[in-house]
């Protein structure tokens, strides 16, 4: 699994084309045979995925910051800005702070995002055994990771080296 960060904003599937060609050449490094271009499709009621079944990705986006999640697994990431909460609001999450608020949110989110089942479902609970993985990538955000266990790699990446730069999600 390889990891992409970014600090800005950028058009979303530039940026995961640019991360895709990135993880293409270290897995062709290493004996893939993986094609540097890839298209990305979008169904209705459906979480994205690649044009092809054996490459996973997760994209989360939050106060100017990026994550993007490439596996050969389903992966779901999530990345947020540790900020202010109602908790009285999100009373199915026990949170001590905002800090803990926001880990249990990223790993919520995040498996949402793995199980493909999406928002509908954020009060159902989260299976025991569920393999999460936290990064601080960026201080002040946390981070995480839903996806079987498997080695990390992770990139900042500079967004002035993706086409699409201008744009926003």
């Amino acid at each position: 699994m390889i990891l992409f960060f970014a600090d800005g904003e950028c058009d979303s599937d530039a940026f995961i084309r640019h991360c895709y060609a990135h993880f293409a050449d270290i897995l062709n490094a290493a004996g893939a045979h993986l094609p540097r271009e890839i298209g990305i499709v979008r169904e209705e009621g459906k979480k994205p995925r690649f044009d092809r079944e054996d490459v996973h990705f997760s994209l989360s986006h939050s106060h100017g910051v990026i994550m993007l999640g490439i596996a050969l697994t389903e992966i779901g990431v999530d990345i947020e800005k540790i900020r202010p909460v109602n908790f009285e609001k999100f009373d199915f999450i026990k949170a001590e702070d905002e800090r803990d608020f926001f880990r249990k949110w990223t790993e919520r989110e995040s498996w949402l995002k793995y199980t493909g089942a999406g928002l509908k479902e954020l009060r159902r609970p989260i299976p025991e055994g569920t393999h999460f993985e936290h990064f601080e990538a960026f201080e002040g955000y946390d981070a995480c990771v839903c996806a079987e266990p498997q080695n990390v790699r992770a990139f900042l990446i500079d967004l002035d080296g993706v086409e699409g730069r201008e744009g926003r999600k």
